[in-house]
């Protein structure tokens, strides 16, 4: 059997379940800079300055259960802020807020800002060059926080997720889906550490175990499903090599919707570019 490879997939959207929809709306429309697009019943969907762009939806389930400190599926979030100034003006609204800073980090070819929402999952925003072999050093927010100019109080139309970094307790079967099952070249990273590159996206998995990594995301808060725009024959052939391997899938009767569930129990929808946007 050929080697099948999905062409350049696009991440268009992190579905994240929360518990307290105001309160997340505020991070990250008032804070991070996201650009609130519309309320819909319990779901809150955010993007960037482009009209089409859907890069965040806020689920409220306010059932879900918490696992407050376990962890997670989702490790990390990173944020791809395409200008120093537009990072310094992020970098101003959160001293302003007086906002939590986990970790700030420069080295010659990057500046990232590392923040957990108010729900705990966390986010990496950063402008400049990624790499998983950097050798990084503290620096003074407020020195960057200087350089701000106000020019951009929301997010601009470059800004975009380039990364997420997950936790499994089956690495080798998440790799294997990655890889083999929708058709994604993996890499070796670092020791414990896989990444997945795909168009202008990737994904780190680290082993781990307990927490909410063997729960239903329909249980628990945190990471919902993800979402991503392919070419309308890529549908047609994932679906064929689906069924070639006996994968369990859902594709809808006008064949511009395939959903999947990977090992970790992330739900990934692969959604046509002809499929016009609700």
């Amino acid at each position: 059997m050929a080697e099948f490879a999905l062409a350049a997939a696009g991440l268009e959207t992190v579905a994240l379940r929360v518990k307290n929809r105001n309160l997340m709306i505020e991070f990250y429309r008032d804070i991070i800079g996201f650009n609130l697009k519309r309320e819909e019943n319990e779901l809150a969907i955010f993007g960037n300055a482009k009209s089409k762009s859907e890069l965040l939806w806020l689920e409220e389930s306010p059932y879900a259960q918490d696992h407050t400190g376990e962890i997670k599926k989702l490790q990390r979030l990173c944020l791809v802020i395409p200008s120093e100034k537009e990072l310094a003006d992020v970098a101003q609204r959160l001293i302003k807020a007086d906002y939590p800073i986990k970790d700030a980090l420069a080295d010659n070819d990057a500046t990232g800002i590392l923040v957990e929402d108010p729900e705990g999952n966390q986010l990496e925003i950063y402008f400049g060059t990624k790499s998983e072999h950097q050798n990084p050093t503290a620096f003074n927010l407020a020195d960057l926080a200087q350089k701000a100019t106000g020019e951009f109080p929301r997010l601009s139309d470059d800004v975009h997720f380039d990364k997420l970094h997950l936790n499994t307790s089956r690495l080798k079967e998440q790799q294997d889906f990655l890889e083999n099952v929708i058709g994604l070249k993996v890499q070796d990273e670092t020791s414990g550490i896989l990444a997945l590159n795909g168009g202008n996206f990737h994904v780190g998995l680290t082993a781990g175990q307990g927490g909410t990594l063997d729960l239903s995301t329909d249980d628990v808060l945190g990471l919902d499903f993800l979402q991503f725009r392919v070419l309308p024959t890529d549908i047609l052939a994932l679906a064929d090599h689906l069924a070639s391997l006996n994968v369990a899938f859902f594709i809808d009767q006008k064949k511009q919707i395939i959903t999947i569930y990977d090992p970790t129990g992330i739900e990934w929808w692969f959604i046509s570019k002809d499929k016009k946007r609700h």
